[in-house]
């Protein structure tokens, strides 16, 4: 029995020496050398470098300003109506309609809400404002004359809209950042 017990530790302390030695073999690390720095710069030369690396910073905000690309899609006429009457006057707006030469980055929501008995209402929006809003009647003479009223507005405030942003951008506006 003694024999036994002193041959399982013998076993114990022989595979515990050997997984000893294996996991010190594996925890050597290879370094690999550090390197240096070996760029020269002398005092006279570093307000060059900056003046230079300035240049190149102002220059690239530059591009990126001018290669800036607008994605979205302007003048869209979006058609929310219900009725014929409603159909119509959509149609004769889209027909009719012209954008001011300047006028840009807008969508034009022309939607239709039941109201009493054959009427309904019309109500244009630019860009989630409400600009335009009547009753529609069931006839043509007058959904003409709503029509062209309708187109006579929307482009009165786009040209407004569009004055407005070219003067808060303007010169006198921006500031130099100075306080």
């Amino acid at each position: 029995m003694l024999s036994y017990k002193f041959g399982l530790t013998l076993q114990f302390l022989l595979i515990f020496c050997l997984i000893w030695n294996f996991s010190l073999g594996q925890s050597q690390t290879i370094s690999a050398p550090v390197q240096t720095d070996t760029t020269k710069v002398s005092k006279g030369n570093t307000s060059d470098f900056l003046k230079s690396l300035v240049q190149e910073v102002k220059n690239q905000e530059v591009q990126k300003k001018s290669s800036d690309v607008v994605l979205e899609i302007d003048g869209l006429l979006i058609d929310d109506t219900k009725t014929k009457g409603g159909r119509d006057f959509y149609d004769l707006f889209f027909r009719d309609w012209i954008a001011p030469p300047d006028a840009k980055n807008y969508s034009i929501f022309i939607v239709e809400r039941p109201f009493r008995l054959n009427q309904t209402t019309i109500e244009i929006s630019i860009n989630e404002i409400l600009v335009f809003q009547a009753f529609l009647q069931p006839r043509t003479d007058y959904i003409e004359e709503l029509a062209l009223q309708s187109i006579g507005i929307t482009q009165q405030y786009l040209v407004q809209y569009e004055q407005l942003v070219r003067e808060l951008d303007g010169e006198e506006r921006k500031g130099s950042g100075i306080f």
